[in-house]
């Protein structure tokens, strides 16, 4: 009878490979594996389909940023294991840590998103939720992950104190926490205490919030200083941003690549305007089928339009150059009434609405 570990190997090599570029495991080499390692973290696909199509290029250069595993199944080919682990839609990820209650990833899914969050759980294993900082450590500690936050609590502010320590208890699989109780540290950084701070050291960027607050109020914080300028529209997060009170300026492009151009060279432009507008890139392959209600011909190209969720008013751009300056012009220009807006049908209004 064969080693276990060679017979894994051999079962391996016979793992379907996909015409993407997949390398799928099967159900033995993923028992092995989630049974073995301290952490492995599981697609569970369905490789015809856009959404895995569009994980896969992700999945491919997280897997080559990390020595965390990494591992994909065929949903298809091991369609039982699917079954049990309770997949319903395609791809789900999965976080298998050695506990008996498996977690589902609800992170960004995107290559830096699911390192950042692969390497957090490998610091979890040897620091604590709330990391204690002092003038030695806090200068590296802010640049350690894409977002970090800092409370920066004297020891008499109790209550303070618990509050924070129960955002971090609830997100610290999403982001890292410390906290500084050495008033010269604040002193030092020019931060009021008490304060939570959360540091975006990519973005070079700071959100304050000063004094006491409660667990509700941190939350809140929390969400709105750690959303991207321009987030990536998904079916996961849509209810969020049509509940968020705002419009949003939807660029929709075919390819990764166009969508990071844009947010990087529109990411003045939506903080400009973030207490009104909400700025998201959409990957038009996957999200095509929302463009004729929006007023978009699907011309395979960039586009972009702006939508009230409110009123269900749409304003599609018809010029063929997205730049800053055009596309702050062209929301300058609804607001001014300049450009009418598209009904739910299609149908042009007379009423317009940011």
């Amino acid at each position: 009878m064969l080693p276990k570990v060679l017979l894994v190997c051999l079962l391996d090599l016979i793992a379907v490979k996909s015409a993407l570029g997949w390398n799928h495991v099967s159900r033995a080499k993923f028992e092995y594996i989630v049974n073995e390692k301290p952490l492995a973290l599981v697609a569970f696909v369905a490789p015809w389909t856009e959404p895995s199509k569009a994980l896969e290029a992700e999945w491919l250069a997280a897997t080559s940023q990390t020595k965390t595993a990494l591992l994909s199944v065929d949903c298809k080919t091991e369609a039982d294991l699917c079954q049990e682990q309770g997949v319903i839609s395609y791809p789900a990820i999965r976080v298998f840590d050695g506990s008996e209650k498996v977690r589902r990833y609800k992170g960004p899914r995107k290559a830096s998103a699911i390192v950042s969050f692969l390497n957090r759980a490998v610091l979890r294993a040897v620091l604590p939720v709330v990391s204690t900082l002092d003038q030695k450590n806090i200068t590296e500690f802010k640049s350690g992950d894409e977002a970090v936050i800092i409370a920066y609590i004297p020891e008499e502010e109790k209550a303070l104190k618990a509050a924070f320590m129960e955002l971090a208890s609830r997100n610290h699989d999403k982001f890292t926490f410390g906290i500084a109780s050495d008033k010269t540290l604040a002193k030092a950084a020019n931060i009021q205490i008490p304060s939570v701070v959360v540091h975006r050291p990519k973005e070079g960027e700071q959100e304050v919030l000063p004094g006491p607050s409660g667990i509700d109020v941190l939350e809140s914080f929390l969400e709105t200083a750690t959303a991207p300028s321009i987030g990536e529209f998904t079916r996961r997060n849509e209810l969020k941003y049509m509940k968020a009170g705002k419009s949003l300026v939807y660029y929709f492009a075919p390819t990764s690549q166009d969508r990071e151009t844009y947010r990087e060279s529109l990411k003045p432009l939506a903080k400009k305007f973030k207490e009104y507008l909400n700025f998201v890139t959409v990957d038009a392959v996957e999200y095509g089928h929302m463009l004729p209600a929006l007023g978009i011909q699907d011309t395979g190209s960039p586009a972009l339009a702006v939508f009230n969720p409110m009123y269900g008013q749409a304003f599609p751009y018809d010029q063929k150059k997205i730049t800053p300056e055009t596309v702050e012009s062209f929301v300058m220009d609804i607001v001014q009434g300049k450009v009418q807006p598209l009904g739910a049908g299609g149908e042009e209004l007379k009423h317009t609405e940011l």
